[in-house]
């Protein structure tokens, strides 16, 4: 049998790095030979025994299936029509039959087949994902890269995918303005595709320099360190910035109760609180933060749209993402690359990338 070696979560707060049998490819499927792979904050909410991706896409606690191979945010080399092709991976298919795909919200999809996620695969011994040396795609899924896009640069098509699914549900108008809070990899992706989409200007909070310093260097207006801001001392210091035009959207990717708070009381009239990484437990919108046709709302995954417009704004320069890969390890080095990733306030970590 030949095998590949491949990072496993076995369990909560279990990850190890070994060698598993390599995946055969189904139906319609090439075998990617894994160039990059980032890791996600969501990997890390597995590592601790979270499933994001079925509470924030279907609003329920579930089980991690045993033995998945971790990482979605995957560049590598296929072969198709016989040449090698450099290319971007969407980790995602869905069914095409249910409800949500009927009405074109694949995103939504309850039957999504996911790779790294542990969705749809649980009939496998190893449910597959990119941190490994050998990846099955569906050939549908495989996007050649530009020449000059590398396959560092190339993991982040699938968070700027989010990105640009949250900004197009924002419905960003020229001339805004929009306030991020979180400077993780999702938030600087979500601030330069809201700038790209016309935004007049952006304002970032998070609660470590590493993050204000790159956001600066991307593009922000303005940054705040809200560590030791209260959230009606955190609005009042983003509406001041605001001005007479107001703050059009707010994204939050941090799905902290006083974070979000804050964004609720920022938030001009007609305005969107995009909540990133779902609503924290206690947030109660009072009447008068609603009043005025605001909305607060949620964002999941992305449409195969998203994901091939996010490879246009990274080869126009339109977003940049060089400045945030701060750290670059071995697969074999997976448990540390995860330390560090966890640690970022000592760190400096923003994104963290797996090269087998």
């Amino acid at each position: 049998m030949k095998t590949m070696r491949a990072v496993v979560l076995k369990g909560p707060h279990e990850l190890t790095v070994e060698r598993i049998p390599i995946p055969e490819p189904g139906p319609g499927q090439l075998l990617c030979e894994v160039r990059c792979c980032g890791i996600c904050g969501s990997d890390l909410r597995y590592l601790a025994g979270e499933n994001p991706w079925a509470k924030h896409t279907l609003g329920v606690e579930k089980p991690n299936p045993p033995n998945m191979v971790l990482g979605h945010e995957v560049a590598g080399v296929v072969e198709a029509n016989g040449r090698q092709i450099r290319a971007g991976m969407l980790a995602f298919r869905t069914c095409g039959q249910c409800r949500e795909c009927r009405r074109g919200d694949s995103q939504l999809c309850r039957n999504t087949e996911h790779l790294g996620h542990g969705a749809g695969w649980e009939h496998l011994r190893y449910n597959p994902g990119g941190m490994a040396e050998l990846m099955p795609i569906w050939r549908e899924n495989v996007h050649e890269l530009p020449d000059a896009m590398s396959f560092r640069q190339a993991t982040f098509l699938d968070g700027l995918g989010v990105a640009v699914h949250a900004v197009n549900r924002a419905a960003i108008r020229e001339g805004d303005r929009v306030i991020v809070l979180g400077a993780g990899p999702i938030g600087l992706l979500i601030m330069q595709t809201a700038l790209a989409d016309g935004a007049r200007a952006a304002a970032v909070s998070d609660v470590y320099d590493a993050a204000l310093s790159c956001a600066r260097e991307l593009g922000a207006d303005l940054t705040i360190d809200g560590s030791t801001l209260s959230a009606e001392e955190l609005a009042d210091e983003m509406v001041d910035w605001a001005g007479e035009d107001g703050i059009a959207a707010v994204f939050d990717s941090t799905g902290d109760l006083r974070v979000q708070r804050a964004g609720l009381q920022m938030l001009a009239p007609g305005g969107t609180l995009m909540l990133m990484a779902g609503a924290a437990k206690g947030l109660a919108p009072q009447p008068g933060e609603m009043a005025g046709e605001r909305v607060v709302t949620t964002s999941s995954n992305n449409l195969p749209e998203d994901f091939e417009r996010g490879i246009s704004l990274i080869a126009s320069g339109a977003v940049r993402v060089d400045p945030m890969l701060t750290h670059v390890f071995d697969l074999d080095e997976a448990p540390r690359a995860f330390e560090v990733a966890q640690n970022k306030h000592e760190t400096g970590a923003i994104k963290v990338i797996l090269e087998p």
